[in-house]
């Protein structure tokens, strides 16, 4: 590998690793579900986007980077759907979710339907 590859692969390892590092704190420290969910899809999109870039790029076989190509599609792809369903169900569930915002879509006493 190229010396050039080598710090491309490790710039796009470092930001991925501070993405995920400060996904993490925030799904820590912060209090209310969805922006919790927010935190955790950072994970999924972002984290993961750079490493597999760096993953990508280091890979000395072409089939490595289709195989590589492939995963990091199918977790853009299962990752907002799920964080869209946990979502729904955190909204249908819990009367007090939108209790820190005010959402014009929703009267006070209404049950959130979605």
């Amino acid at each position: 590998m190229s010396e050039a590859r080598f710090i491309l692969c490790a710039i796009l390892c470092a930001v991925g690793i501070f993405t995920i590092l400060s996904s993490i704190i925030g799904v820590f420290r912060f209090r209310f579900v969805l922006n919790r969910m927010h935190c955790a899809a950072l994970i999924d999109t972002l984290g993961s986007l750079f490493l597999f870039a760096a993953l990508m790029i280091a890979s000395p076989e072409p089939e490595y980077f289709w195989k590589l190509l492939s995963v990091l599609l199918l977790l853009w792809i299962g990752s907002p759907l799920a964080s869209h369903l946990v979502s729904r169900m955190e909204l249908a569930t819990d009367k007090d979710a939108l209790s820190f915002m005010e959402h014009p879509g929703i009267e006070e006493g209404e049950d959130a339907v979605l």
